[in-house]
């Protein structure tokens, strides 16, 4: 089962303010409810419902969740009883479903998400009986399966061990999605419902959001970044795989082509060129003719020239000579390819222009609100709230640029709310001068001692004089 993207959180969405515009929400509860002597799947969210008349509405219960274990929770009440049978709910992201599914049960069959489980020809039947689940995971005595399909065989000389299973976390800095569910027992690793031998070599190679607008897009601020989903590319010693699923690649030769998040991936390794499509139809939805500040196709990139509405169409422009794996969204109006920046500004003349941006420092990746190259800061600027847009401003530094090493606010943090929407917490210094940043408005004032500057919790330890001069407190005066 494939999450989906979702054009737009909701349409009303335009209208809140940033912070409270693309808060996740859960929808109506799926629910089984009793049909005649079968079962209906009641999906209020979507236009049709699913019959099952030859399940046991009376018979019927949620298989219990063996990762929850009763004894962490303090609260028993959030465990929600196995007669309840509208555990099926989706939680509304920026840009996907989260669907959160149960197994289910009436003795006879087995149930996810609506349908009865059926394994495929030539594979064991579902073992009913001995049937057990772990979240999205779940196993009989012949069988492996994840979200409702049979993944892997079960048994032999190794089969599960459910005494010894248990979930691990992947470690920071990745993100739990989509590759969240990773378990393992005495003998294996079990990822997304396969069975992976090599439990000691395993490791994630990187990961990439399905968010297509950039970390510091205003259309999810209120968020931290990147949001998920994720696609996850791991290996082991002998295996690459993308959210679990195993790529025909050799490992040690392995090196991405092309990689769309949730659409595509194409690499080549000792063998030649391979190209898997992951989701056609996410694939084909990102190929279409689409108005997003850039559009990062699978062979070329584009970028919107003209404003879209009021009986103009939308008209793109394509960046010649660019490898689109390499070019990457920061905001909605800026983008980085290797040393250089890629900014669409507005004319006075409300006219859509491109302008290029060398970076002074080729190895500077721009990842914060306040970036410190050379002898140039980089700021990501937001112009309006009301209006999403973003921006960049660059100046020229006296000296080189150091960033204080203080708290950095999220995106959330320091944007809620009208009544106090900008926190000054970007800091720096130069030869000459320091600096705020709350990221709309720059402050410079001079100092005769930038190196004596220091942050106190995560302000300037300081005070500004009738000249606008910055002037430190001395070191003794701090200590006390």
């Amino acid at each position: 089962m494939h999450y989906r993207n979702v054009v737009c959180l909701l349409a009303c969405s335009l209208f809140l303010s940033p912070a409270w515009g693309c808060k996740l929400s859960s929808v109506d509860p799926n629910e089984y409810q009793q049909q005649g002597k079968g079962v209906v799947y009641l999906r209020p969210n979507q236009n049709t419902n699913l019959s099952l008349p030859n399940v046991n509405y009376k018979r019927l219960r949620r298989l219990a969740n063996l990762l929850i274990d009763p004894a962490t929770l303090e609260d028993w009440e959030e465990i929600p009883p196995l007669t309840d049978l509208s555990t099926d709910y989706d939680v509304r992201g920026a840009n996907a479903w989260y669907p959160h599914y149960s197994w289910h049960s009436d003795g006879r069959y087995i149930i996810y998400a609506g349908k009865i489980v059926q394994n495929p020809a030539g594979t064991p039947p579902v073992d009913v009986t001995s049937f057990k689940a772990w979240g999205d995971f779940a196993a009989d005595k012949n069988s492996l399966y994840f979200r409702g399909e049979r993944t892997d065989d079960n048994g032999g000389d190794k089969p599960l061990d459910s005494k010894t299973l248990h979930q691990m976390n992947l470690p920071p800095p990745w993100e739990p999605d989509v590759l969240g569910l990773i378990l393992r027992d005495a003998n294996f690793l079990y990822i997304n419902g396969h069975r992976i031998a090599e439990t000691n070599s395993f490791r994630v190679l990187a990961q990439k959001s399905w968010d297509k607008h950039g970390k510091f897009s205003m259309k999810f601020s209120c968020i931290r970044k990147p949001f998920g989903p994720w696609d996850t590319l791991a290996r082991t010693q002998t295996k690459i795989m993308l959210n679990g699923e195993q790529l025909d690649a050799d490992p040690d030769t392995f090196t991405v082509v092309r990689w769309i998040p949730e659409a595509l991936i194409s690499w080549r390794d000792k063998n030649g060129f391979h190209r898997k499509v992951l989701d056609q139809y996410a694939l084909d939805s990102n190929e279409e003719y689409s108005c997003g500040s850039f559009n990062v196709k699978e062979h070329r990139v584009t970028w919107r020239s003209s404003f879209p509405g009021k009986g103009a169409e939308c008209q793109q422009e394509e960046i010649p000579g660019l490898d689109p794996e390499q070019f990457h969204p920061i905001s909605d109006a800026v983008a980085q390819y290797q040393d250089k920046l890629y900014v669409i500004e507005t004319t006075p003349f409300d006219e859509l222009k491109l302008n290029i941006v060398t970076l002074d420092d080729p190895k500077l990746i721009i990842n914060k609100r306040f970036n410190a190259g050379k002898r140039h800061g980089y700021l990501l600027t937001r112009k309006g709230d009301e209006f999403g847009d973003s921006g960049l401003q660059v100046f020229e530094s006296a000296g080189p640029l150091i960033l204080f090493d203080n708290h950095i606010p999220s995106e959330r943090e320091a944007h809620q709310g009208s009544s106090n929407p900008y926190i000054q917490k970007w800091l720096a210094r130069d030869d000459k001068y320091v600096y705020r940043f709350d990221g709309m408005q720059l402050w410079r004032y001079h100092t005769a001692d930038p190196r004596a500057v220091r942050v106190v919790n995560d302000q300037l330890d300081g005070k500004i004089n009738g000249d606008g001069e910055f002037i430190p407190t001395p070191r003794d005066e701090a200590k006390k």
